[in-house]
């Protein structure tokens, strides 16, 4: 018989790196953004304009991947919250 071996602290461990790691990637891109807009603020005409619809295409992208992140790392902890609450429920079916 095979069975599920969960270690919870990785997982939740792996939850904590994810958000970390969104916060991050967030913080990297913020500063990225804020760099390019002292150029970006010199242009003019078309090329503003091209610019400002580009960026917030990009930044949509950006808080989308974000928001998918913090999804992972959410799921990623309930699920080790879960396995434990479930391995404790068992060994309390045998008296443990």
């Amino acid at each position: 018989m095979s069975g599920i071996l969960v270690n919870f602290q990785t997982v939740s461990q792996a939850s904590q790196d994810v958000r970390s790691t969104a916060g991050r990637i967030k913080s990297q891109l913020d500063d990225l953004e804020a760099m390019v807009k002292r150029v970006a603020n010199t242009w003019e005409g078309s090329a503003q304009e091209g610019y400002q619809t580009k960026q917030r295409q990009w930044d949509q992208t950006a808080d989308h991947l974000h928001q998918v992140l913090l999804k992972i790392s959410t799921a990623l902890q309930n699920s080790a919250d879960n396995y434990q609450s479930t391995e404790k429920s068992n060994a309390n079916v045998w008296g443990n």
